[in-house]
C-alpha cells in the first residue's frame, strides 16, 4: 500500500511538537519537505540498485508493464506523453508477448517510428531479453553462446536488448523523445513489452499518496524533518537525531 500524505503530515507535526499550531504549514513547509524526501529516497534506491543490494521489483506501487510495437529496425521509444508518467528504471524487456486480445501490426507514418500500444495489456512471454552493453552488442552477433546472437532460431532464440540510445539523423526521424531501445534478434514491427518502474510523483495536496511502500514511512518522515531543519538553518538536536535515524534506516532498508 502507498503512504498517505495525511499520515506523514501528522507524524511530522507530532515530532515537531507543532500539532494545532500554524508554525509549520503543509503548503509552505510540509509538502516541500516530503517532496524533497521523495527525491532523497529515489536517490538511495538508485544507489541500492546499482550495488545490487535491492531489487526494483520490491517497489510494486511503481511497477508497470506496458506494450509497444517496434519500428522497422526492431527499436522502440518510451515517451512520457504516451504513458502519462516518467520512466525511472527498466526491470525487463519481453519480446513477442501474449496480450489480452488478437492484434496485428498497427500502421505508423514512418518506418523509423515505433508505437505505444495503450490498447493492449501484457499477459505473458516465453522469452526475456538480456541487457547488453554497447561493446557486447556488436561482438556477440555471431556468438551462439551469448544472448542476442543472430544464429539460433525458433525455440532456441535467445533475445537481448541495448539500452536507450539516440539514432536520429536527417533521414531517421524516430519518435518525439528520440532515444530508443533496440532488440535482437530482429522483431521489426512486432510487439514488445517493457517492465519498468515509473518515477514517483511529487505531492501537491494533503489528500495525495506517496508511491512508496508503507514500510518506508518512518524513513520519509525522518528525511522530511531533516529537510525542515536544513531549511531553517537549524543545526539543533532535531537535525542531528534525524540524520542519525536516516543512516540507520537506510542501512536496514538495503
Amino acid at each position: 500500500m502507498p503512504i498517505q500524505v495525511q499520515t506523514l503530515n501528522g507524524q511530522i507535526l507530532s515530532k515537531l511538537d507543532a500539532e494545532g499550531s500554524d508554525r509549520y504549514t503543509f503548503a509552505q513547509d510540509i509538502s516541500f519537505a516530503i517532496n524533497s524526501a521523495i527525491e532523497t529516497v529515489t536517490a538511495i534506491f538508485n544507489q541500492a540498485f546499482g550495488q545490487n543490494k535491492l531489487s526494483p521489483e520490491s517497489l510494486r506501487e511503481l511497477t508497470k508493464v506496458k506494450v509497444w510495437q517496434t519500428n522497422s529496425y526492431s527499436r522502440f521509444t518510451y515517451n512520457k506523453s504516451d504513458t502519462g508518467h516518467a520512466l525511472w528504471t527498466i526491470i525487463g524487456v519481453y519480446p513477442k508477448p501474449k496480450v489480452n486480445k488478437g492484434v496485428s501490426s498497427s500502421p505508423v507514418p514512418d518506418k523509423s517510428q515505433s508505437k505505444f500500444r495503450g490498447d493492449l495489456s501484457y499477459l505473458s512471454s516465453d522469452k526475456s531479453c538480456k541487457r547488453l552493453t554497447l561493446e557486447e552488442w556488436n561482438s556477440n552477433t555471431k556468438n551462439v553462446f551469448m544472448p542476442g546472437n543472430t544464429i539460433l532460431q525458433g525455440e532456441l532464440t535467445d533475445y537481448a536488448y541495448l539500452d536507450f540510445a539516440d539514432y536520429t539523423s536527417t533521414s531517421y526521424v524516430g519518435n518525439t523523445d528520440k532515444v530508443e531501445i533496440q532488440v535482437r534478434p530482429d522483431i521489426s514491427n512486432e510487439l514488445v513489452a517493457l517492465a519498468y518502474l515509473k518515477y514517483p510523483n511529487q505531492i501537491t495536496q494533503i489528500t495525495d499518496v506517496v508511491e512508496f511502500p508503507e514500510s518506508l514511512t518512518t524513513l520519509i518522515v525522518d528525511i522530511a524533518l531533516h529537510n525542515i531543519a536544513y531549511k531553517q538553518g537549524d543545526q539543533s538536536t532535531l537535525y542531528l537525531i534525524s540524520d542519525r535515524s536516516i543512516n540507520q534506516l537506510v542501512s536496514l532498508m538495503k
